[in-house]
């Protein structure tokens, strides 16, 4: 039952309906039509074989006297021919109705002729033509029998109730036939992606040959699912990576206190708080990160839209970071942009965050505006730099370029800071990118946002 359900709801079997009908009713038109200009053709032909035949009677009178028998039809055609007085009376006809009375009578005024009372239906074509010899009128009433017409028109009625239904059968048949060749394809495809699960997303659709409809189907599928797999690879290193980075901490606090434990009368118990507040602060910055990170790829990272100018806000950061480097902030002029504050200032902050870490002596901020609609923050530290081939890479999650760029902070950080700093300028409309830093040498990060205002 339920492949019968199937069945009568497959796509295949749909088309195929449809097809079969437009065929038929597409073919029995065409046919109706063929079949009335057919019988149009042969009833003008008769109306027209007719009225020259009349014309040839009426040019066989001569001075009043009507030939007997009248001359036949040419060409063989089944035809009679009378001549009537105005009384009724034949003056002349052709052999094939000598001897008989006035067939037809044509009524004052009208040039329809009328069959005479007692006369037997016959299955022709009569046409009436008044005609005036001298002071006599006479009426030339000329027949043509239309059996051909009818004979034709009952063999293609007679026709069609064999051709249809053969139609119609052969309709079926080659539709259901192409169709289901045409949908072959998508078969193959629907079988391919119902074994395709989460944990194999390197399986492809099988694309067709072809470049139609069906095969640019199979192709956006396969980029969909080429993009479902490095989302799911991401989401497994983030996974993987995130619980390596909780763990440190939370290993280091464990320690921490079952040293303690351990030996209670003996631990250096402030050491060890200080030490396992410094690791659920560096946890707790963690969790922060990977929530922003969340927020980003759930495209929630800007909560709200406000005027911001960069060059106040990098000089108040600057003021907080008292480390061991000073932080120069270059940019006296405004320089407005349109955005989320608090995520702002966080990019601000990675940034110099990020540069402090590995700057030798200093370390410089730079806001300015790089064309009249762009806002530029330039970072520039004196430290080992980034290798080029690293450029691009160092804004990915959970990178850290220990091997190259040397560590001279105390903390190196999870490898989040310039990834986050990428996604806010991206969600502001932004760019962010490691720049050559020329002669100089260190490391030069160039952030590139929307500005407001002239």
């Amino acid at each position: 039952m339920n492949r019968f359900r199937a069945e009568r709801s497959s796509l295949r079997l749909r088309l195929t309906a449809l097809a079969a009908a437009a065929i038929t009713i597409t073919v029995a038109l065409a046919v109706a039509v063929l079949a009335a200009t057919v019988v149009q053709a042969v009833r003008t032909n008769v109306q027209t074989t007719l009225s020259a035949y009349a014309d040839t009677v009426a040019r066989s009178d001569v001075s009043g006297i009507w030939p007997t028998p009248l001359p036949p039809p040419p060409g063989g055609f089944n035809a009679w021919a009378q001549v009537v007085d105005q009384h009724g009376h034949v003056i002349a006809s052709t052999a094939n109705v000598a001897g008989q009375g006035a067939r037809y009578t044509l009524p004052a005024g009208s040039t329809t002729p009328v069959p005479s009372p007692g006369l037997p239906a016959a299955d022709e074509r009569v046409i009436a033509q008044r005609y005036v010899e001298g002071a006599t009128p006479v009426v030339i009433y000329v027949g043509g029998s239309t059996e051909l017409l009818s004979l034709l028109t009952s063999d293609i009625q007679g026709h069609l109730l064999y051709v249809l239904p053969l139609v119609l059968i052969a309709a079926v048949g080659v539709s259901w036939l192409v169709i289901g060749r045409t949908l072959r394809p998508v078969e193959r495809m629907r079988a391919e992606a119902a074994e395709i699960t989460g944990s194999d997303l390197h399986r492809r659709i099988p694309e067709p040959e072809s470049d139609d409809e069906i095969a640019r189907l199979a192709r956006t599928l396969n980029t969909m699912l080429d993009r479902l797999e490095a989302s799911a690879d991401r989401q497994r290193r983030f996974v993987a990576d995130a619980s390596h980075e909780l763990r440190t901490p939370l290993t280091a606090v464990r320690t921490s206190l079952e040293v303690g434990l351990a030996h209670p009368d003996r631990a250096p118990w402030p050491e060890l708080a200080a030490r396992a507040v410094t690791e659920t602060t560096r946890m707790q910055r963690l969790v922060e990160q990977l929530l922003l990170l969340a927020r980003s790829d759930a495209n929630t990272l800007v909560a709200r839209q406000e005027q911001v100018d960069l060059a106040t806000l990098a000089l108040g950061l600057a003021a907080t970071f008292d480390g061991r480097v000073p932080v120069d902030v270059h940019g006296a002029e405004p320089v407005v942009v349109t955005g989320d504050p608090d995520q702002l200032a966080r990019l601000l902050g990675n940034l110099i965050d990020n540069a402090t870490r590995y700057a030798v002596g200093r370390v410089e901020v730079t806001i300015r505006r790089a064309e009249q609609t762009t806002a530029l923050v330039q970072v520039r530290d004196d430290g080992p730099g980034i290798p080029p081939a690293d450029r691009e890479r160092v804004f990915d999650r959970f990178v850290r370029l220990q091997a190259s760029r040397t560590r001279t902070g105390q903390d190196s950080g999870a490898g989040l800071g310039l990834s986050l700093v990428r996604d806010i300028a991206t969600a502001h409309g932004g760019t962010v990118a490691a720049a050559d830093p020329g002669p100089a040498g260190g490391a030069l990060l160039e952030v590139r946002l929307p500005a407001t205002g002239a």
